[in-house]
C-alpha cells in the first residue's frame, strides 16, 4: 500500500523524509490520482514567491523538518542515539521537539532515568505516574523549583550560540581537560524526627549527587544508634561539579539494620541556598512530612583556576546570563528603624556600585557621599562559654571589589561569621579610639578574671563539684552556682533556696615539726558577702569548702554548747566531792604531744576518780 511505501522511505530523525505531508506544507507535493473540487483551494494555498515551488528545492524540503514536527522514540532508541550521536542529538533538539517514552518491556511499569535525556536536550520524557520510584521523584524535583508550571528553560550550552561550549559539549565524557570544576561543601548537621514510623531505629543519611557521569558520586554518614528523634551527625562532604545546571542532590534516610529508605528529598543544586537550612523530607510517595527535616549547611567555594584551566561556570554559560543572576546581600548599620537591609545585586556588582545604590535609597546621605564606606567584619565564634572572646576583624572594602566574590570567600567552618556594615568616617575613628583603649585595659589586666573552686558534700548523689566563678564572687554566688549545677538532686530539690545554705571553710595547717602528728583542722563559716577567692588565697595548708544547711550548723553549735556545760558541771561536782572526803587523787600523766582535747582529759579524770571511789 502507499502507507507501507511511506514507512519504507523513512530513515532517521536527522533530516529525514517526513513521509506524510503536514498541513503547513505546499500541496503541490501531494500525489493526486485525479482532479476534484479542491484543486482551486490548492492553488490558493500555494505561495507563488516560495522557493519550494521549484522542482530543485524538493530534496531540501524533504530533508528539512518543520519546527512543529515532534519525533517520538522508544527509550532504547533514545539511549542508542545518546551514546552514538551525542552532539548531533543536542543539535537536533535546538530546533526540534523530541519525545521519549518507556520501553514496552517494562511490564512492571517502572521508569527510565530521565536525566540522560535531559542532558541531551530532549524536551519531553514520558513516565509511568503509577510507579513512585526514583525517576518520578527526580521529575518532580525538576519542575518543583519552577512552581510546577511544567516548563523549565534548558541550560544555555544546549541552545545558546553565544555560549563558548555550544556544539562542543558531550554529556557522557568522563574527562574534561582544561576545565576547572566547582567545589561544593555540604555538611549534614542533624535531623529531626527522620523516621516517623520507627522511633528506635539507627538512621544514617545517604547523599547522591545526580548529574552527568563525571559529576555523579555517593556519600554516606555514620549511623546514630537508636535515635531517630534528634540524631546528630555533623559530617562534612566535598564534591566537584562541572555542569551545575543539571545536577540534583538526593537525601535519603536509611535504616542501618534493614537498609530500608524511610524518607527522602531531591533538590536541584541551583535551588539549594547557601548557609544553614532546614530541608523538609518527603516520604516514598513524594508527600511532604511536616515534622521531618534535615539541618544542613551548604556552600559553593570560589573557583580558583590555575594555569591554562578555565572555570566551568564560564564555559557552560554566557556572560549576559551570569550577570543576570541575582544575589541577596545583607547590609548592617543603615540609618533607620531596621537593623539591616537586604539588597539584590548581580554577579559583577562592585562595592562602589552598591554604595551608590544604598546612598540613593537612604535619605540625607546624598550630599555627603564621600563620608560613607562599606566595611567587612568577621566575628569569631567561641566554642566554649569559658573561652575568651576575640575582638572582631574589620577592614574597609575596596571600591572595585566584587561583592559576590567577597561572600564566597567567607568560611564559617573556620569559626567566624562575616557581615558587611555601612559606616561613616567619623564612626570609624571613634571605634578605633575605643578599641585602642580596650586593648590597653586588656594589657594592664592580663590575668584571668576567674578561678576554680571545689565544694564538698553537695548531695548524696554528688559528693563534690568543681565550678568556675569570677574572682569577685561572694559565698552566696558560689552557693547559687553549686545548687544550679546539682539541681536534679533530691536533697537540693527539697531545699532549693541558696539563702538556706552556708559555706564551711575547713583548713588543715601544716605541722611545724615533721615528727609530730597531723594537727586538727580548723573550721569557720564564711559570711554571705565574703569573697571566696580571697579566703581561698589565704590558705597555708590543705583546705576545702563544705556546703552545709544553716539548720545543721545551728544544731551542731547547740550540741557543742551543751557538751561543754555538761563537762564543766561534772568538774565542779568531782572537786567538791574530793574536798569533802579529804582525798586527793594523784595527778594523771598525760603526754605533751597527745592530741586529746581538754574535754577528753576531763572526761578521763572523771572516770579515774569514780574508780577510786
Amino acid at each position: 500500500s502507499s502507507r507501507g511505501k511511506e514507512r519504507k522511505s523513512r530513515k532517521s530523525i536527522f533530516g529525514n523524509n517526513p513521509g506524510r505531508l503536514s498541513p503547513g506544507e505546499s500541496t503541490t507535493l501531494a500525489k493526486a490520482s485525479g482532479k476534484g473540487p479542491l484543486d482551486a483551494m490548492r492553488q490558493t494555498w500555494e505561495d507563488p514567491c516560495s522557493p519550494y515551488n521549484s522542482p530543485a528545492s524538493l530534496s531540501a524540503i524533504i530533508r528539512t523538518p518543520k519546527c512543529y514536527h515532534i519525533s517520538s522514540l522508544n527509550e532504547n532508541a533514545a539511549k542508542r542515539l545518546c551514546r552514538r550521536y551525542s552532539q548531533k542529538l543536542i543539535q537536533h533538539t535546538t530546533c526540534q521537539l523530541l519525545r521519549t517514552y518507556p520501553a514496552a518491556t517494562r511490564i512492571d511499569s517502572s521508569n527510565p532515568h530521565p536525566l540522560i535525556f535531559w542532558l541531551h536536550g530532549v524536551q519531553l520524557v514520558a513516565l509511568n505516574y503509577q510507579t513512585d520510584d526514583l525517576p518520578l521523584q527526580l521529575n518532580a524535583a525538576m519542575f518543583e523549583a519552577n512552581g510546577g508550571c511544567g516548563y523549565v528553560l534548558k541550560p544555555p550550552v544546549l541552545w545558546d550560540k553565544n555560549c563558548s561550549m555550544y556544539q562542543q559539549f558531550c554529556p557522557l565524557e568522563r574527562d574534561l581537560d582544561n576545565k576547572e570544576p566547582v567545589i561544593y561543601s555540604l555538611t549534614i548537621v542533624s535531623g529531626q524526627n527522620v523516621c516517623p514510623s520507627n522511633s528506635t531505629g539507627s538512621p544514617c543519611i545517604e547523599i547522591d549527587v545526580l548529574g552527568m557521569p563525571l559529576d555523579s558520586c555517593h556519600f554516606r554518614t555514620k549511623p546514630i544508634h537508636r535515635n531517630t528523634l534528634n540524631p546528630m551527625w555533623n559530617e562534612q562532604f566535598l564534591f566537584r561539579v562541572h555542569f551545575e545546571d543539571l545536577v540534583f542532590l538526593r537525601f535519603a534516610v536509611v535504616e542501618n539494620n534493614s537498609s530500608a529508605v524511610t524518607a527522602q528529598r531531591i533538590i536541584p543544586l541551583k535551588a539549594l541556598k547557601r548557609g544553614y537550612r532546614h530541608v523538609q523530607l518527603h516520604n516514598l510517595h513524594n508527600e511532604a512530612l511536616e515534622i521531618s527535616s534535615l539541618f544542613i549547611n551548604s556552600r559553593r567555594m570560589e573557583e580558583s583556576p590555575s594555569g591554562n584551566t578555565l572555570p566551568t561556570s564560564v564555559l557552560f554559560s554566557t556572560g549576559e546570563r551570569k550577570a543576570a543572576v541575582n544575589y541577596k546581600v545583607t547590609i548592617h548599620g543603615i540609618p533607620g528603624l531596621e537593623p539591616f537591609t537586604v539588597f539584590n545585586v548581580s554577579g559583577g556588582t562592585t562595592a562602589a556600585q552598591l554604595l551608590h545604590q544604598l546612598l540613593a535609597t537612604t535619605k540625607g546621605t546624598e550630599s555627603c557621599a564621600p563620608d560613607y564606606f562599606l566595611m567587612e567584619e568577621k566575628s569569631f565564634i567561641s566554642k566554649e562559654k569559658s573561652e575568651c572572646r576575640k575582638p572582631p576583624f574589620q577592614r574597609v572594602i575596596g571600591p572595585e571589589e566584587g561583592l559576590v566574590q567577597l561572600l564566597n570567600s567567607w568560611f564559617p567552618e573556620e569559626g567566624y561569621v562575616g557581615r558587611i556594615i555601612f559606616k561613616t568616617c567619623e564612626e570609624n575613628l571613634n571605634e578605633r579610639n575605643v578599641f585602642q583603649e580596650a586593648k590597653e585595659d586588656a594589657a594592664i589586666s592580663s590575668e584571668d578574671d576567674s578561678f576554680f573552686v571545689q565544694v564538698h558534700d553537695v548531695s548524696p548523689e554528688q559528693p563534690r563539684t568543681v565550678i568556675k566563678a569570677p574572682r569577685f564572687s561572694t559565698a552566696q554566688d558560689v552557693i547559687q552556682q553549686t545548687l544550679c549545677k546539682a539541681k536534679y538532686s533530691y536533697s537540693i530539690l527539697s531545699n532549693p533556696n541558696p539563702s538556706d545554705y552556708v559555706l564551711l571553710e575547713e583548713v588543715t595547717k601544716e605541722p611545724a615539726n615533721k615528727k609530730s602528728s597531723t594537727s586538727k583542722p580548723s573550721q569557720r563559716i564564711l559570711s554571705d558577702q565574703e569573697c571566696v577567692f580571697q579566703a581561698q588565697s589565704k590558705w597555708k595548708g590543705a583546705g576545702k569548702f563544705i556546703l552545709k544547711l544553716k539548720e545543721q550548723v545551728q544544731a551542731a553549735r547547740d550540741d557543742k554548747r551543751k557538751g561543754i556545760s555538761f563537762t564543766s558541771e561534772l568538774k565542779k561536782l568531782t572537786k567538791s566531792s574530793k574536798q569533802y572526803r579529804g582525798f586527793i587523787s594523784p595527778p594523771l600523766q598525760v603526754l605533751p604531744d597527745s592530741p586529746q582535747s581538754k574535754d577528753e582529759r576531763s572526761a578521763c579524770s572523771l572516770t579515774f576518780s569514780d574508780i577510786m571511789e
